[in-house]
This record gives structure tokens, sequence and C-alpha cells, in this order.
């Protein structure tokens, strides 16, 4: 039954982000690598749209790996105010640029130097590996979770970073040619449909084999975010 569910939830999320999804700049063809990484760090902890009004004035200043390198701690924290926790995201910046200096303006090529590297957390790494390396990978964070457990097996909420049972089922997931446009899928369906409150439920493209739609019947409660 899994894998019935795992290729139902693959090709009925592919077909709806053909037709609804959202369009953000480091989607497009154009973007760099790394602006995608970079865009990535942002999107953490912080909603898609906010950072696309926010993306010009960022990368403007800052516009290659170089610029990043080169850029001081407080320069950081200055141009992160506007999107909020901005001391947090400038020290993982920084250290990205510390980084960067130290390969003398080179990034990770592989898995191996990748480890080895400032690009550190569960979601970074994995969306590098997805954008830079072309390996299979899923940008698994809370929303990816939290649409993942309802679809499979409702409960209670667990950081991503220790839920062995959803980082699997996310890599099962993604192992599929339009492996990056099924993460997108996945993220802007878990955002317009399945939605921390108010799930869509009635009109989900997945609630023929939706386990939480089945629990619920249409009765969601809210979850933590």
């Amino acid at each position: 039954m899994r894998e019935v569910m795992v290729q139902y939830l693959q090709h009925r999320l592919l077909k709806w982000f053909d037709e609804n999804q959202r369009i953000f700049p480091w989607r497009e063809d154009r973007a760099t690598k790394y602006q995608q990484i970079v865009s990535e760090i942002l999107l953490q902890r912080t909603k898609a749209e906010t950072v696309a009004k926010y993306y010009d004035t960022f990368f403007s200043k800052f516009p290659d790996w170089n610029a990043l390198a080169n850029a001081s701690l407080e320069e950081l924290e200055e141009i992160m105010k506007p999107l909020g926790l901005y001391r947090h995201r400038a020290r993982r910046l920084y250290k990205l640029g510390e980084d960067i200096r130290r390969r003398g303006g080179k990034i990770p090529g592989n898995e191996n130097e990748l480890r080895d590297s400032g690009f550190i957390g569960l979601y970074v790494t994995n969306a590098f590996e997805l954008f830079i390396l072309r390996n299979r990978k899923p940008l698994l964070d809370v929303n990816m979770s939290r649409l993942l457990k309802r679809y499979f097996k409702p409960g209670d909420f667990i950081d991503v970073r220790h839920d062995k049972e959803i980082q699997e089922l996310a890599n099962d997931i993604i192992e599929v040619r339009r492996c990056k446009e099924l993460n997108w899928a996945i993220l802007d369906y878990a955002a317009l449909v399945c939605k921390t409150r108010n799930p869509l439920c009635g009109e989900c493209v997945l609630n023929k084999h939706c386990k939480y739609y089945e629990l619920s019947q249409g009765d969601v409660t809210e979850e933590p975010e």
C-alpha cells in the first residue's frame, strides 16, 4: 500500500504543480546556483512571498559567492534586518563566506567536501546536493514534514531533524526524474492547500489515500507550526 501511496502522491502533485506552481525568482532558469542556495537559507522560517520581495535587495549588494565571501558580519546583519532573525541568518551566511574564502573562492564539488564545509543543517545541505551536485534530495522542512505526516501517518509533530521516519519518507518520495519540481510541488501544496491551519481537505487532490483525511473526515484541527 505504501508504494501505491507514494506513486499516487508523485503523480498527482506533479500534475497539480504544472497547473498551479508559484513563480519565484530563485526558481527561474536564469537563477544562478549561488542565488538558489542563498535563497534557501533566506526561506527558512520565512514565507516565500516575503523573500521574493527582498530578493533584489540582497542580490544587488551581494551578487555572487565572491561578494558574500568578502562581506563583513556587520554588513550581513544590516541587510538582513527586514527579514527578521537577522543575526541568525547573518551568522550562517558569514560562515559560508568564511568557508568560500578558505577554499580559495570555490564551493564544494562533491559530498565529502560538502560535509567538511560551512553548509550546515539538513535542509541547506540537501538543497546544495539538489541544486549544485544534482543529487536527488528532499527540501525537507516543517511544511514538507506536515504534508507527509498527514498523508502517511498522522500523529504528533516531531522536529524534522530528529524524525527519521519522515526523513526516510521524504527520500522515497523524491525518487523521480522531476525531483526538483516535485520538491517545489510539495512545498507549494503545503502552503496553498495542506496548510497548517484550516487545510483544504475537501478539495485536496490527495484525499483519496490521505490518512489524515480518512481519520478526520473533514473535521480537521490546528497543528503546531
